[in-house]
């Protein structure tokens, strides 16, 4: 197992600014000096800095809140106008069309605004996930790097601690088509290969996975990462863009 550094449990508590005034001093005088801890806190900083970002305030548009008023408020009670009434019933049948149209708009907003606060909450909890694995990472992370087709890509490894699961960070990724994604593989002591999960890159080709292996870590001696159909495949198929060894 890897030495654990006597700083890499605190590097979480200081990027969301849970340490106390004497551990955040210490911390800062330790970040001075230390060669490894200022990468992990980039790496956590990737993701905190995208939370603030990923639930924002959605309003329905003002348009929408005056139909609905409109629709559902009515209009003071009139004096008894034969005319009046006679007109009010010929119109009847056009406002109950619009009542009904704006009943449709109404619902389809709302649904829309909720499958919108669904995919950001299944973002925010594969957030939570990711920095969650990194505080209970055992040790250094690992590189990983660009091969020839990606020369540029790079990215680091996390084993846990229970020596059956890791977090891989990566960045600086090629785009992906819309029916790719990145299949992570487990290579085995005798070359085998064994999916550890797919994943996506945003934008700025950054990404992470939490994958766990079938076993133990120490049966392995390295990992992959291959373009892929979506959905991933079997076994590797598609071009290697990043390899790194236990």
């Amino acid at each position: 197992m890897i030495n654990r550094h006597p700083y890499t449990e605190w590097i979480s508590a200081f990027v969301l600014d849970a340490l106390s005034g004497d551990e955040r001093a210490q911390m800062e005088k330790h970040l001075a000096t230390c060669e490894t801890c200022p990468r992990q806190l980039d790496d956590y900083r990737v993701v905190t800095d995208l939370l603030p970002f990923a639930a924002p305030l959605l309003n329905p548009p003002a348009r929408l809140r005056r139909r609905v008023l409109a629709a559902t408020v009515g209009n003071p009670k009139p004096r008894f106008d034969l005319g009046a009434l006679l007109s009010q019933f010929l119109r009847a049948p056009a406002f109950a069309a619009l009542a009904l149209v704006i009943a449709a708009l109404a619902v389809w907003q709302a649904f829309s605004l909720q499958n919108q606060l669904t995919q950001q909450a299944t973002t925010l909890a594969r957030q939570r996930d990711f920095l969650i694995a990194l505080a209970y990472a055992d040790g250094q992370p690992l590189p990983v790097k660009g091969t020839d087709a990606a020369p540029q890509a790079t990215g680091r490894l996390y084993r846990h601690a229970d020596e059956s699961s890791l977090t891989v960070f990566v960045q600086d990724m090629p785009a992906l088509a819309a029916n790719q994604v990145y299949q992570l593989w487990l290579i085995d002591t005798g070359g085998d290969r064994t999916s550890g999960g797919t994943f996506t890159v945003d934008a700025q080709g950054r990404g992470w996975l939490i994958a766990r292996a079938p076993r133990a870590l120490n049966e392995y001696k390295g990992v992959g990462v291959t373009i892929e159909p979506s959905g991933g495949s079997p076994k590797p198929t598609g071009t290697k863009v990043l390899g790194g060894e236990f």
